[in-house]
């Protein structure tokens, strides 16, 4: 394995720490279920079921992208300026996901939902143009799997026009559109799995 110069590894750290962080958030802003008794405090956690259906699509989002930004850069071997500025544009779309999330559980109807679409789709975003530029520029290492950043580009992409939509079709069907999430996301998600574990598998592309 190719050693990461210094200046690098101290941006994944950093990455991982705020993304760390994030996740932590998350679960800080969960109310705290209430009773004396299994139906009083059941009762309560289905009174708190908005609160904890932004957690979960939230996690699964943030733990899935944190997937691919790991496999991403374990084949990165130099950075550069722009590199470090588009992780820390990646970086303020993680730090707003508590605050969407957030946003989703308390407003009602079709705004917090599409406030939370926008955020995600940003994420998505953000991290697509960090997948382009270390493929365009050439930081990646010669002996990568043409397949895996092919895959990981796919999933940022689908990620972010699968939210993207959701914006003016949370104006019409507001929170259904959580079902779409929820069958919509599995599948990319297991789409993305498949290809790149493919892709691993794969002659590596020459340098």
């Amino acid at each position: 394995m190719t050693e990461k110069p210094h200046g690098l590894e101290r941006m994944i750290f950093f990455s991982d720490a705020v993304i760390a962080i994030m996740l932590t958030l998350l679960a800080l802003e969960l109310p705290v279920p209430e009773g004396d008794s299994l139906k009083v405090l059941l009762a309560s956690l289905g009174g708190h079921g908005d609160e904890y259906l932004a957690f979960g699509v939230s996690f699964a989002v943030i733990a899935a992208t944190w997937v691919a930004h790991h496999m991403l850069f374990s084949h990165v071997v130099r950075a550069d300026q722009a590199l470090i500025t588009l992780n820390l544009v990646a970086l303020l779309a993680y730090i707003l996901v508590p605050w969407a999330s957030k946003t989703l559980a308390e407003t009602d109807g079709g705004a917090g939902v599409a406030v939370y679409s926008a955020v995600m789709a940003f994420l998505g975003f953000a991290m697509l143009m960090v997948v382009r530029h270390v493929d365009k520029r050439g930081l990646l290492a010669p002996d990568t799997p043409r397949p895996v950043i092919a895959g990981i580009r796919a999933w940022t992409l689908t990620t972010m026009a699968m939210f993207a939509v959701s914006i003016p079709l949370s104006l019409l069907v507001s929170r259904w559109i959580t079902v779409f999430w929820a069958v919509g996301y599995l599948g990319l998600r297991l789409a993305a799995a498949l290809y790149t574990r493919a892709g691993s598998k794969a002659e590596p592309a020459a340098g």
